[in-house]
């Protein structure tokens, strides 16, 4: 932990403010690996909260019970208006992490830090440009994959790089976790050139537009799985998505729960009949 104590210590003499926007689970595992290596963001800002469940309980977002556990500060407003803009000018921030949000960032507010807007993207860029980078590798197989961080811009992944990791998946575990895997690499290389960033010692690399390719943002019907659900594609889905589900006799929705690989077919464990609690899979009941 020597090197790493360094660098907190010589950014921490240095005074270098920063703020961090982010709102789901895979940003709560990139500032918990930061923080585990010694280094917290000066001022967090998330979403606000939001009804949840049938009783419309008004819940914070992960980020933001991250945020309160640590004790930092933390902001949530509903939109990037003026007078947001004008306190983080007057509180003379000088870097910014953007880490699945779920706001577009206005040209001004990217301007406001004099050390720029950096963002983890979870492929190798410009690879995969769009907000399903991890389920869309998952799905087309493709286990050669990475991280890339960039300096953000107006256009949806498209800034210069500073920094990228290739990631080379051995077999598929479900999404949540790689989500995991890649925040915490991410947090981790970002940490340890946080000071070449800072010194402007890295030389930002532009995309090649000519190698562009997008994912898309998926809705529930391609959650749904295929027959026969032994097909490898179906494993692929149930790593991908959090509730894949297939429809029995009587179109009636049943939810896979639990799952694995075995002989290169899917084999199902576990699942939720709709209306009914989780029970072992009998393929028979499905023929």
């Amino acid at each position: 932990m020597g090197f790493f104590y360094f660098i907190c210590y010589n950014l921490k003499m240095r005074k270098i403010k920063t703020v961090f926007l982010g709102t789901p689970d895979i940003s709560v595992y990139f500032l918990e690996r930061l923080k585990e290596l010694g280094f917290v963001f000066d001022l967090i800002i998330t979403n606000p909260d939001v009804k949840v469940g049938r009783k419309q309980v008004l819940t914070p977002s992960a980020v933001a019970v991250w945020a309160e556990k640590n004790k930092i500060d933390v902001l949530k407003p509903e939109k990037i208006n003026q007078d947001l803009k004008e306190k983080l000018k007057k509180e003379n921030y000088d870097l910014f992490f953007v880490l699945a949000y779920g706001k577009i960032l206005p040209k001004d507010f990217l301007e406001i830090p004099p050390l720029g807007v950096l963002n983890l993207h979870p492929s190798l860029l410009p690879k995969y440009r769009g907000p399903s980078p991890i389920i869309s590798a998952i799905l087309d197989d493709q286990k050669f994959t990475g991280l890339s961080i960039m300096q953000l811009s107006e256009k949806m992944d498209a800034g210069d790089i500073l920094i990228q990791e290739n990631v080379l998946v051995d077999e598929w575990i479900k999404n949540d976790k790689l989500e995991k895997h890649f925040a915490e690499i991410g947090a981790e290389r970002f940490f340890e050139n946080l000071e070449n960033i800072v010194d402007q010692k890295i030389k930002p690399q532009k995309q090649n537009e000519k190698e562009v390719t997008y994912c898309q943002k998926y809705q529930k019907k391609d959650m749904e799985l295929s027959f026969p659900l032994t097909d490898y594609k179906n494993y692929l889905k149930y790593c991908a998505f959090s509730k894949p589900f297939f429809f029995d006799k009587k179109k009636k929705r049943v939810i896979v729960t639990k799952a694995k690989l075995e002989n290169n077919q899917f084999v199902i464990e576990k699942i939720v009949k709709e209306g009914k609690k989780e029970s072992d899979f009998n393929p028979k009941d499905f023929e």
